[in-house]
């Protein structure tokens, strides 16, 4: 942790830091679990969350924000942990460190079962409660039924634009129709936590003990995190906990707007992780992110394609072998017995991550030169020679415009390609 940020902490609790651990989790922030000790001996676990280069440092997506969010839900009924302290530059907050894990995987099925119904159940809290009855400085208040979408929409769309250097275009046609299509009506007015569902929040025997990562929370759409939900969570799980959430609301799960919502999860975590790109890596270094960007690219091919009835297309890649690749496989190999022998965990996930790009960069060696020129012959028929190419693309995004697809599928295909190694299989490279 950096040292200025370890003086502010010691002055802001007025104790003594006693350790420091970094866990190798979290993307958009620096976390850091820190033990305090006050000056009569009580010792005190904390969680720090600070920018430190994220994706959103400088941004209105601050520590600042979630704080504002976690102050608001105090004595709520709603599962958060307390504020302790927040810098003045907004760039970190503490909280006080509650007990339990994020991490679902090691849980029998019915410890499972038990912690998703405790979720559901603090969900329908957050979605019940009065809005007008918190506290939310600086949150947008939609007025109509499309704003409960836009509203956030025209963030991440403003994030993109100031802040990404290499939108694709593909993204850019996403976030048009989101726009255009925001839903017409909606159940009621909620805080909503945005990226919500498992890995966000904490559980201890089968109970929810604390809603965390309030970044993207904003007021809107109770669809919206469900949304996020059924991102994170098995398709035959979801049933049983939208029945216990409507019980507990009265708010019907609408299937459509969910399926609308799915779609902007993937827009706006495409935007996230080409910010990091954009900004040199953010918590996690530089290649994940690339990987990751490709990821929600591959969702918002293919839900667009259902929304608008057409197939995705086959494309003929050329691919070729070339002298280079024993070099690239050797250097995989290297990388590999590295990170074997690395114990710090920090170093360890960085130098795993150089194998996305080395299989990135062996995939472009046999056809990356190909693929752009078939690209560039695609996009000069479909378009000719037009200078506002972008606002062509947002123009038509907007419209549904279906040839203007059709040349984004087959991009994205062809782009596919140079990271099939890594997309057809786990998230993590071996």
């Amino acid at each position: 942790m950096d040292d200025t940020l370890q003086r502010w902490l010691e002055d802001a609790l007025d104790a003594r830091i006693v350790s420091i651990t970094r866990p190798t989790i979290g993307g958009s922030r620096e976390l850091y679990l820190v033990d305090v000790q006050s000056g009569d001996g009580r010792l005190l676990p904390v969680v720090v969350r600070c920018e430190a280069g994220s994706s959103f440092s400088g941004t209105e997506i601050s520590p600042a924000k979630e704080a504002i969010v976690y102050r608001a839900l105090e004595g709520t009924g709603v599962p958060v942990p307390r504020v302790l302290a927040s810098a003045p530059d907004g760039a970190a907050i503490v909280l006080e460190r509650v007990p339990g894990d994020s991490d679902l995987d090691a849980l029998d099925a019915r410890t499972r079962a038990a912690t998703m119904a405790s979720f559901a159940d603090a969900l329908a809290a957050l979605h019940s409660l009065d809005v007008d009855t918190l506290s939310l400085p600086g949150f947008a208040r939609p007025r109509t039924a499309e704003e409960h979408a836009r509203l956030d929409l025209e963030l991440w769309s403003r994030l993109a634009a100031d802040d990404v250097t290499d939108l694709d275009p593909l993204i850019r046609y996403a976030g048009a129709w989101l726009w255009t299509n925001a839903a017409s009506s909606v159940s009621r007015t909620a805080l909503v936590q945005g990226d919500t569902g498992p890995g966000n929040f904490l559980a201890l025997d089968g109970a929810v003990t604390g809603i965390v990562d309030w970044e993207f929370a904003h007021l809107g759409d109770p669809m919206d995190d469900w949304a996020w939900v059924e991102m994170r969570t098995p398709a035959e799980e979801v049933p049983a906990l939208h029945a216990r959430y409507a019980r507990a609301t009265g708010i019907a799960i609408d299937h459509d707007r969910v399926a609308y919502y799915r779609l902007a999860v993937d827009y706006r975590c495409a935007i996230t992780t080409s910010l990091a790109v954009s900004r040199g890596g953010g918590a996690r270094g530089w290649a994940p992110y690339l990987l990751q960007t490709q990821r929600y690219l591959d969702g918002i091919a293919a839900r667009l394609s259902a929304r608008l009835g057409i197939d995705e297309p086959d494309v003929d890649i050329p691919i070729s072998s070339t002298d280079r690749a024993p070099y690239y496989d050797a250097l995989l190999d290297g990388v590999r017995v590295a990170v074997q022998h690395l114990d710090d965990p920090e170093v360890r996930e960085r130098t795993r991550n150089l194998q996305i790009l080395v299989r990135y960069l062996r995939s472009f060696d046999e056809s990356g030169r190909e693929l752009e020129a078939l690209d560039r012959a695609d996009r000069a028929e479909t378009f000719g020679d037009d200078p506002h190419f972008d606002d062509t693309i947002a123009a038509a995004g907007a419209a549904a415009d279906e040839p203007t697809l059709h040349y984004l599928l087959r991009r994205h295909a062809r782009q596919r390609t140079l990271w099939a190694s890594l997309l057809d299989r786990p998230a993590r490279p071996e």
